[in-house]
Order: C-alpha cells, then sequence, then structure tokens
C-alpha cells in the first residue's frame, strides 16, 4: 500500500530520518512522523527482516484495509473461500489453534453476544433446522448405512468425541442432505462429527468436487441418493400434527415448553403455546388438535 521509494530516491531520505541514534519514518500517507518500530509500521515481510518496514503507519494500513473489504466485500469472501480449499489441512490447523488458545475470550463473546441480541437468539432457536424423527426412523436410517457415517464411512463403533476433556463414545449427527430441505426423515443421514462440520452448507455435488472428504466416492453419493429418493419412504412414520420443544429459561436451570404447529417439511411455523410442564400443553393440544386427543 503507498507509493514505494528505493534507497536511491531523494524522497526516501525525506521520509526516513535519524537524530541522536533514533531512526524514525514518515507514513507516506498521513505524512506523520513515527518511531521506526513494530509498534507503529507493519514489516514488509516477516520471514525477512531485512526488508524493512512498509511505508504506511500501522492506523493507515489498517483504516484502508477496512475500506478495501467494504468495497470488495465479495471478492474478499471469495479469496478466503479459495483459499480454504487449497490450503485445507493449513486452514483447520489454524482454526483448531485459534480455538485452543482463546477459549475463555470466545466463550466471553459468545455469552455478551446473547446477552445483548436476546431477540436475535431468540429467532435463531426458532428457525434452529432439527430432524422431526422418531427412534425407530433413526435407527433404520443408521443400519441402511450399515452403521456408518455415509460419507467417509467410519463405524459408529468408532465414533468418539471429546468434550471438556473426557473422551466418549457418541452418536452420528443427524445430517440434513439439503440444508433447505425437510426436517424428517427425507432429508436425513447419519454423518460423523468431521463430516458434518465439513459439509456445513455444502450440497452433495460440491463436497464431491471439492474433494474435502477423500472418502466420500461416487459409491457413497449415489447410496446417498436412492435413500434420499426412494428408499427412505418405507421407514417413515405418521407423524403429529404438531412439535412440542423444550427450551432453557434465563436461570440456566429450569425449562419450560413450547407448542409449535409445523408445516409439510416439518419446519416450526408458529408457536401457539408455553408452558412450565410439558403436561400444561394438553389442554392446548386438545383446543388445537382435537382429532389427536
Amino acid at each position: 500500500m503507498g507509493k514505494q521509494y528505493n534507497k536511491t530516491s531523494p524522497i526516501f531520505y525525506k521520509n526516513i530520518r535519524e537524530v541522536n541514534g533514533i531512526k524514525e519514518r514518515r507514513c507516506t500517507n498521513c505524512d506523520q512522523l513515527f518511531l521506526e518500530t513494530i509498534e507503529h509500521f507493519y514489516m514488509k515481510n516477516k520471514s525477512k527482516p531485512e526488508k524493512g518496514f512498509q511505508t504506511i503507519c500501522k492506523k493507515c494500513t489498517i483504516k484502508k484495509t477496512r475500506e478495501y473489504t467494504v468495497n470488495h466485500i465479495e471478492a474478499m469472501y471469495k479469496y478466503k473461500e479459495d483459499w480454504r480449499k487449497e490450503n485445507r489441512i493449513l486452514s483447520l490447523s489454524h482454526m483448531r489453534n485459534y480455538y485452543r488458545n482463546n477459549k475463555e475470550g470466545r466463550k466471553a463473546y459468545i455469552q455478551d453476544w446473547h446477552d445483548k441480541n436476546p431477540k436475535k437468539q431468540k429467532e435463531y432457536q426458532n428457525n434452529h433446522r432439527k430432524h422431526d424423527i422418531t427412534n425407530t426412523e433413526w435407527n433404520n436410517c443408521k443400519e441402511y448405512f450399515n452403521n456408518e457415517c455415509a460419507y467417509c464411512g467410519l463405524p459408529l463403533s468408532e465414533h468418539y468425541y471429546t468434550r471438556r476433556g473426557i473422551t466418549k463414545l457418541g452418536d452420528f449427527h443427524k445430517e440434513h442432505a439439503y440444508y433447505d430441505g425437510a426436517n424428517d426423515l427425507s432429508n436425513c443421514v447419519p454423518a460423523c462429527g468431521s463430516c458434518n462440520s465439513t459439509k456445513n452448507l455444502k450440497t452433495l455435488d460440491e463436497l464431491l468436487k471439492s474433494k474435502f472428504v477423500e472418502k466420500f466416492t461416487q459409491e457413497k453419493y449415489n447410496k446417498i441418493t436412492q435413500w434420499l429418493e426412494i428408499d427412505h419412504k418405507q421407514y417413515i412414520e405418521p407423524k403429529l400434527p404438531y412439535i412440542i420443544t423444550k427450551k432453557q429459561k434465563k436461570d440456566k436451570r429450569t425449562y419450560y415448553y413450547e407448542l409449535w404447529t409445523v408445516d409439510d417439511k416439518r419446519n416450526m411455523v408458529e408457536c401457539i403455546a408455553i408452558a412450565d410442564k410439558k403436561k400444561g400443553l394438553k389442554e392446548y393440544i386438545h383446543k388445537y388438535f382435537p382429532e389427536e386427543s
């Protein structure tokens, strides 16, 4: 950033001066003099300090970077996404190190955001995509995929996870094969924790092409497609026309229950009743859904 000057340029000596053995550098953007230190200037190349400092001070560099990011937001997102795809292992390593070294800071930031944005938090909870399937349907789904992750083939007997320093054997994630799809068995496949995070919002085609999951082959892709389009139908069970959710109160010790209407995709549409106990919703079920009473 800024104009570059070589050591033969007259202006080079104008922007750098030494007083009583102390070097000062003039920012070519704001025209102010600062001590020539890493406190005020970024290095041109951290791995090659002999190349010296940049010609623009840190404040101006940060300001220009922010302006560029705002004006080229789509290009920045694309650049970062392309970089992550080309440097997947390095990207995951950076992410893990950041989370590992900033646990308390991230926890405090998230809690602060929740306290300042109660409406957004409530909206997220209401719209949070969660499968509405029975235990029998879920077991049949896992058996269809041989009790293995549908993407990488990891056996359920080897699906361990670590929480608070304790490693346990855990169940697979109920993965939405299509993010905007239904919340029932027609859009559910078993996924290990790693594949669940890696897939995120990607489509099956994007995941196959990206090769982020090396063991996700065309054969596994075809089996998932067969399950989603045809084979899941033989395992679907009748569903109630409503969903009851359990939510934690602000004291984080007690809970309350909500009664929601649902659409054809089992998405929650409208909360029609709230009660401190699940039994308290019975009168509303009789009122709004008499055929289910």
